[in-house]
């Protein structure tokens, strides 16, 4: 066993597939750090929510209410659809 692992075409192709598949396992499995997640999300929603709150500041109180109820009631069903998402796969039946 002087040859090392890698040295199977079967092992390379399938490190190959798990690379293109799943990048960031295959870095955890490889022993790299993943790459850090994006903070897409978190910046997209302050540059939305000020704005936001400062139009809100600047209208009458009766307004932002009821457009906050509004955008809530609007945004509620896709919030849910979107915490109950799920990004695993799932397994096949037996």
């Amino acid at each position: 066993m002087d040859q090392p692992m890698d040295a199977d075409p079967v092992l390379r192709s399938l490190a190959a597939d798990l690379a293109r598949d799943d990048p960031r396992l295959a870095a955890l499995l490889g022993g790299t750090p993943p790459a850090p997640p994006r903070r897409v999300a978190r910046i997209a929603l302050v540059l939305l929510a000020t704005p936001l709150v400062t139009l809100a500041l600047l209208l009458a109180p009766t307004i932002t209410a009821g457009a906050a109820a509004i955008l809530l009631a609007v945004a509620s069903p896709l919030a849910v659809c979107w915490l109950c998402a799920d990004e695993r796969p799932t397994p096949p039946p037996r």
